[in-house]
Order: C-alpha cells, then sequence, then structure tokens
C-alpha cells in the first residue's frame, strides 16, 4: 500500500445492515437505508439479499444513479433543486420517486413542471435548524397540502424529518432527549392529519438514534446511513462497538517528531474530511492505531492540511514508530470520507467502486 486508501471490512458491513434491519423489524418500521453513506450499487446488493427494496439518496443525480441500477422506489431527502426538474421527471417516470418540500413556491413549481407521478413528504425541523418547516407551523404546512391535493400529478405521502442534532450532543442521554422530543412533535403531526390523510407516513431515522433511543411510536419508516460503516464520532457517541467500524483509511507515516511528540502522515483533508469532534475536551480529526491494536491504544489527529496529517503521541510511540509504517485511521464521519474516495478496498483485497455525482 503506497498512499492513503479507504479500506472496507465487508463482513462488518453486512452485519451492521443485518443488525440496523432487526431493529427496524422489531420497531415494526419499513427500512430506507440512506445510500448517501456508501454510494456504490455493489453494496446496495448486500441490502437487496436483506430483503431491502427501497432507499434514500441526497441528491436527484445519485437518485437517478441508483434508478438505473434497478432500485424503483427512492427518497430524495434533500428539498428539491427546482433546476432539476427535467432529470426529477425522468427518475419517476422509471420509478416511484419521493421528492421532499419545505417551501410552498417549489409546489408552485412543481405543479408547473411536473408530468410524472411523484410523491411528496414535507419535511419537518424538529430542532436540527438545517431544513424543513418549524412543525409548529401549520398555516404554511397546510398551504403547501391544499397545492399538493390540487395538482394532478403529485401525492402526499407523509412527514420527514431528521434528527442531525443527536450527532452534535456527544452524549447518549442527551441525544437520546433530542430524538423523544422530535419524535413526539412529529408523532402530534401524524395524529392531527391523520384523518384526512390515513395513508400518511413518518419518516424518521438517524444512526445513533437507532442505539439510544427506546421508543418509536409513531414512525412507520427509518432512514439511518452511516450504520453500514460507523466512525469515530458514532464510537464516541455510544452508538457501536469498535469492533462494528467497517471503513479505516490506511495512511503511511511520513514524519516524525520526537520533541513535539507528534508524528505526521501521508492523509489530509482530501482523503478524510475536515470534520471534527470535541473529544475528552481537545478537537480532533480522526484516531490512528495500528492494524489489530485496541482502538484505546490509538492517538489522536489534531490538525489537517490538504495532504497532511499531525497526530499527537507519546513518547513510547515515538520510539516504535517508522518512516514507512502504515496506519489506520479511523475517520470522525465516514460518510464525508468515503464520499472523497473513488472506491473500496476490501479486507481480501477487492475493489468496490462507488458513484461519482460531481
Amino acid at each position: 500500500m503506497t498512499r492513503p486508501t479507504l479500506v472496507l471490512n465487508s463482513q462488518k458491513a453486512k452485519k451492521n445492515i443485518q443488525k440496523m434491519r432487526s431493529i427496524c423489524e422489531e420497531h415494526e418500521m419499513d427500512f430506507r437505508p440512506h445510500f448517501k453513506t456508501h454510494q456504490s450499487p455493489q453494496i446496495a446488493e448486500w441490502f437487496w439479499k436483506e430483503g431491502v427494496d427501497k432507499c434514500t439518496c441526497s441528491s436527484l443525480d445519485m437518485a437517478y444513479e441508483f434508478a438505473a441500477h434497478g432500485w424503483k422506489d427512492i427518497c430524495v431527502a434533500i428539498p428539491l433543486n427546482v433546476r432539476e426538474m427535467q432529470k426529477a421527471n425522468l427518475i419517476a417516470s422509471q420509478s416511484k420517486l419521493t421528492i421532499c418540500v419545505d417551501n410552498l413556491e417549489t409546489i408552485i413549481r412543481l405543479a408547473q413542471e411536473t408530468y410524472s407521478n411523484m410523491f411528496v413528504q414535507i419535511e419537518i425541523d424538529t430542532g436540527y435548524g438545517r431544513s424543513g418547516i418549524f412543525y409548529k407551523e401549520r398555516d404554511l404546512i397546510n398551504n403547501i397540502l391544499q397545492k399538493v391535493d390540487e395538482t394532478e400529478h403529485l401525492t402526499f405521502t407523509g412527514f420527514l424529518s431528521h434528527t442531525g442534532n443527536s450527532y452534535q450532543s456527544l452524549n447518549a442521554k442527551k441525544g437520546k432527549g433530542i430524538f423523544e422530543e422530535a419524535r413526539k412533535n412529529m408523532e402530534e403531526l401524524k395524529k392531527e392529519y391523520q384523518e384526512r390523510y390515513p395513508e400518511l407516513i413518518l419518516s424518521m431515522g438517524d444512526t445513533p438514534s437507532s442505539t439510544f433511543a427506546d421508543k418509536f411510536d409513531g414512525i412507520d419508516e427509518w432512514r439511518p446511513g452511516n450504520f453500514i460503516f460507523y466512525d469515530f464520532m458514532q464510537f464516541a457517541l455510544g452508538a457501536c462497538a469498535e469492533v462494528e467500524i467497517a471503513v479505516r483509511v490506511k495512511c503511511p507515516v511520513i514524519g516524525i517528531y520526537p520533541k513535539r511528540k507528534e508524528i505526521a502522515i501521508y492523509g489530509g483533508g482530501v482523503h478524510l474530511s475536515k470534520d471534527s469532534i470535541k473529544y475528552k475536551g481537545n478537537t480532533i480529526y480522526g484516531w490512528a492505531h495500528y492494524e489489530h491494536e485496541d482502538i484505546k491504544d490509538g492517538f489522536p489527529i489534531v490538525s489537517l492540511s490538504q495532504e497532511h496529517g499531525i497526530i499527537s503521541v507519546s513518547e513510547e510511540f515515538i520510539e516504535r514508530v517508522k518512516i514507512g509504517d502504515i496506519l489506520d485511521i479511523i475517520p470522525i464521519h465516514s460518510c464525508m470520507t468515503a464520499d472523497l474516495n473513488a472506491y473500496y478496498l476490501t479486507e481480501d483485497s477487492r475493489q468496490i467502486p462507488k458513484i461519482r455525482t460531481y
């Protein structure tokens, strides 16, 4: 191995799929995994083999690629980009396409430009503050619903939300509370509109809540993504065990600096992403250790530039590390790290390609 390489343990990933499918079965939720994490048609086939026949994507480009690989029930869980209406119509002519909206103007454009049947979910903001209608804004929700009902090719199917703020807590108890508050607010919406729309669903789901939530009442569909690989953020949250982390970036050591008690690796922001977390009081960008050594014996990446990673290590480690050694780097956020790499190298040295949508 000569350069930073994204390595995937396929057996761990397949076990993670089975685990999440079991959680959904236990709580009687449809499993609609988010494919933005792996972005691989070959990995998507692992879900097929577990009986999963629907998926979530983060863009119409991604949805188009998976539709071309046979996926017939796709949700794009980002507010619709109205400049891509032609692509949305094309996908909807081939697969069941569920689009996400949070704006009346979007629905007006849809009414003017939609000629393929599409299914509509209203995105609800339950506190994350990224996109979606604040769950108390009933007037806006009602105006959107009225316009959807008036539009020939559109069918309202329910409310969608992502509790992404549960990631930010780095505290399982706090994260559990964030999710439970969101779930209650979504369930309240469902009860209010269910008589008018008997078939409406609540679509939620994030990886940490899959582990630390204990109540899923009212949720019909679960959309986690990161769980297939996990990462150091999930480990720090307590959402996974070390043995469940399925990806590493293997990076060569290119510098050793005893006075600073730091080493440099060939592996920077273009390989790992610059996502970070606060861990034990410090900002870190990844976790480094030798393959086959315990995660607790590893060290934090304390800074990243484009090609360099700087790791803070102990005196004992300085004495045994060598230039050219390969270290395993556990990414902070595996979704972003995977996005930066063109393929996965499996434990048996097979390459698994990814789609590239940009």
